[in-house]
């Protein structure tokens, strides 16, 4: 049977690290050689939460896409969480690959080995506990911040190019990636051949159109980084 696969991680520091997304690879293979499974597509989404609105879901979209357009017969993922946190959306994607006579299958079992009444529940349970996992750690998430930010520390994701030193954004390393980003786009360079040209430049870092565009809009958008972090764009 031909199946695509679907890969995430929510942060882009897993994205860089390769790490989740390698471990996720491996089961997806695994599943795919115990199952004599035939993996004719994958995508990927980096830095993409499991609670992301469906139609925000591109990676997500395309290989459901890619479902019909191979002729496939499931969209296999790592681990249901992988796909979606939302049950509601897992639904929505069981639904759509059912229409066409595929199936999502997960490779920890997860209750994606049939349509049987007792499996269904334990994919409906699944689904219910990892939405409530994704709602504590928002929680948990959002208590730590509001603790910090009462200290004065910065609050939130550092960007790219930023890691956070005794509560404050002190540059690291990949601060001369952003540089270089930030002179191209200055020069009127198109997000694609920017990715493109710091893949080449830096292939270690995962470089893609969005990641770019990313980083382009943050240092327009937050002035603080500017004014402390002054970067001449002209050579």
């Amino acid at each position: 049977m031909k199946v695509i696969a679907l890969f995430r991680v929510s942060t882009d520091k897993q994205a860089d690290s390769g790490l989740g997304l390698t471990a996720q690879k491996r089961a997806v293979e695994a599943l795919c050689a115990r199952q004599g499974f035939e993996l004719v597509s994958s995508h990927t989404e980096a830095g993409v939460s499991g609670r992301t609105a469906l139609t925000a879901r591109t990676g997500l979209l395309a290989a459901v896409a890619d479902v019909s357009l191979h002729n496939a017969g499931a969209l296999v993922v790592a681990s249901l969480d992988r796909c979606s946190r939302d049950p509601l959306t897992l639904m929505t994607i069981e639904k759509a690959l059912a229409g066409k006579n595929a199936r999502l299958i997960s490779a920890k079992g997860e209750g994606t080995e049939s349509d049987d009444p007792s499996q269904v529940l334990l994919r409906r349970i699944l689904a219910a506990v990892a939405e409530n996992e994704a709602a504590m750690v928002s929680a948990r998430t959002s208590a730590a911040m509001k603790a910090k930010a009462s200290r004065g520390e910065f609050v939130g994701r550092p960007p790219f190019g930023f890691s956070v030193v005794d509560g404050e954004l002190a540059p690291n390393d990949d601060f001369e990636l952003v540089v270089k980003v930030l002179k191209l786009r200055a020069k009127k360079v198109s997000f694609r051949e920017i990715a493109e040209m710091m893949n080449a430049f830096a292939p270690d870092r995962s470089w893609s159109i969005v990641k770019a565009q990313r980083i382009v809009k943050r240092w327009k958008n937050v002035r603080s980084l500017r004014r402390r972090f002054p970067v001449r764009l002209s050579d």
